[in-house]
């Protein structure tokens, strides 16, 4: 197994650290926590976004088993849009043109925060677009722009959003990740 510098361990022991470190606050004598607005939780998961060091792009094989891999993700569009670039016909492509449904992980470990964006993921072989989300010491992977690289664009349906550093937990009624849906008319 080829682990990244990221990798699938590391991955799995943040959640776990994350995990316990919530349930160990929640014992605690805590006060409960505020209520968020949607804006001020999109504004916390930007900043845990932009300093994560650790990124990750999970896709579902032909067979329902999910696929994770660490990626770098250009910075969200506005409304969260996320784009990534990858090989033309890697399996990451395949798999997202048999199952749209992916989710890219943002993990901070300094702040023990994370943040998950599920959404549907497509594939753009758009040369403007290619030329705007592309770093140049990329080339050494995809010699020819035009027939080795592709973008994937993930349009987020829903974020989860959990931060031992800015004290924000699970909603106490529904013990779920504090989230914010993208559906068209949600405002939560």
């Amino acid at each position: 197994m080829n682990i990244t510098s990221c990798g699938v361990r590391k991955y799995i022991l943040g959640l776990l650290l994350l995990h316990v470190s919530f349930l160990l606050a929640q014992n605690a004598e805590q006060p409960a926590q505020k209520e968020i607005s949607r804006d001020s939780l999109l504004t916390l998961a930007r900043a845990i976004m932009d300093s994560a060091g650790c990124r990750i792009l999970v896709t579902v094989d032909e067979n329902g088993k999910p696929h994770a891999r660490e990626m770098a993700p250009f910075a969200p569009e506005e409304d969260y849009v996320i784009w990534l670039g990858t090989s033309q016909g890697s399996r990451k492509t395949k798999q997202i043109q048999q199952n749209p449904n992916v989710v890219v992980y943002y993990y901070e470990s300094k702040g023990m925060s994370y943040v998950a964006v599920s959404g549907k993921a497509c594939l753009v072989n758009d040369a403007e677009k290619k030329a705007k989300y592309w770093t140049e010491s990329w080339k050494r992977y995809y010699p020819n722009r035009d027939t080795d690289y592709i973008l994937i664009k993930v349009t987020p349906e829903q974020l989860e959003v959990l931060s031992y550093k800015y004290k924000l937990s699970w909603d106490p009624v529904t013990k779920a990740p504090r989230s914010v849906d993208f559906s068209p008319g949600k405002t939560n």
